[in-house]
């Protein structure tokens, strides 16, 4: 089965050691070395500081008492800061009175260790809070996302509610034309369908976060389902006057059916709607070593790969009105995306401005789950 994604970090986490004892480095050091990390030193707080704001550690383990400016000082500027305030901190200090303890927590440090120190506990408790960091930066990154993304969400719903909110006050109390009053309903009707879309993918969507929905894999022909999907979306296709094509063979996939039909049906709306009049829109299947590849390929007006690679990005919009003005919302692909993973796949787009795109996903063979 593929695996979601990992999280790529551009660098190993890097550990400082502030200590004035030369022997204490040198300890510190050899033990440290059997993580995957790299190591700065600093002999003083001053130096200490100064290199801080050059390479932003991951963790420092400060002595207390030191020349120049002792540990908790060191400490106590560095969770001042804006810049630093989050980086963990650990005394190591032969200072083992309650009060001193007390104080370095006071102070905004993560642990304290006294001096001699096992070195067993001490890269365990190292561990624990570097993986506590990354944990607390990835859930932050993902807060981050997600509030964008509900900000992009409601001011489309904001729009478009205003849209509606309008046209029915014109409705209401002015004399139109039957020919301006049809016009507005005609508009009124795109908005609300639109809206609905938007809707029913956030809906989704929002079950697949809270794990609302239930899976249920199966054995299923890539061929019924295009099927289905080629009926659903007949009309859509017959109104733009688009050749609508399934050229898939008969593969076996093993995934959730339901899932499985909303990343198609999708992916042949939007090939549908950004494909100017007369064009075509064609389903395809290609057998893989361990998954099938399923692609939606058109004719239509394409984009630039500085657009593409924004696509599946919950935290940016990219919505482009289809060659006859339909609306998107760019939840969809999103969407997709969090099915096609959660069914053990990937997705991907190829895509050229004015040359047309193709959109694909894989979902396992039977034989792989």
């Amino acid at each position: 089965m593929q695996k979601k994604e990992q999280l790529r970090r551009p660098k190993k986490p890097v550990i400082l050691i502030v200590d004035d004892v030369a022997k204490n480095i040198q300890v510190l050091g050899t033990l440290l070395s059997k993580f995957d990390c790299e190591l700065a030193v600093a002999m003083n707080g001053q130096q200490a500081l100064n290199t801080i704001d050059r390479i932003k550690p991951d963790l420092i383990l400060l002595d207390i008492m030191m020349p120049v400016m002792d540990g908790f000082e060191v400490c106590h500027r560095l969770k001042s800061a804006k810049e630093t305030k989050n980086i963990p901190v650990i005394f190591l200090s032969a200072k083992s009175e309650t009060e001193d303890i007390i104080k370095g927590f006071e102070l905004g440090a993560i642990d304290y260790i006294t001096k001699p120190f096992i070195g067993s506990e001490l890269l365990a408790r190292v561990k624990t809070h570097l993986s506590l960091k990354r944990i607390k930066e990835d859930l932050q990154e993902e807060i981050t996302t997600k509030n964008k993304f509900f900000s992009i969400i409601s001011h489309d719903l904001r729009d478009s509610f205003g849209i509606i909110l309008s046209f029915t006050k014109l409705l209401q109390h002015n004399s139109l034309s039957k020919a301006e009053a049809d016009e507005m309903l005609t508009n009124i009707a795109n908005t609300t369908e639109n809206t609905m879309e938007l809707l029913e993918n956030l809906l989704h969507w929002a079950r697949s976060q809270t794990c609302g929905i239930n899976m249920d894999p199966a054995q299923l022909q890539i061929q019924d389902m295009a099927e289905e999907i080629m009926r659903t979306t007949k009309d859509l296709a017959v109104k733009k006057d688009i050749t609508l094509t399934s050229l898939v063979d008969s593969e076996t996939v093993f995934a959730d059916k339901n899932m499985a039909l909303l990343i198609i049906r999708n992916l042949v709306s939007n090939a549908i709607k950004f494909t100017p009049r007369g064009g075509q829109v064609t389903l395809n299947s290609e057998e893989q070593e361990h998954a099938v590849k399923i692609a939606v390929t058109d004719t239509g007006i394409g984009m630039a790969s500085d657009k593409t690679e924004k696509l599946f990005h919950i935290d940016t919009k990219v919505s482009t009105p289809g060659t006859e003005n339909e609306q998107g919302n760019g939840l969809g692909l999103i969407l997709c995306k969090e099915f096609a993973e959660c069914n053990g796949g990937e997705i991907g787009i190829d895509s050229s401005p004015d040359k047309g795109t193709t959109v694909w996903f894989t979902l396992p063979k039977p034989e792989e789950m």
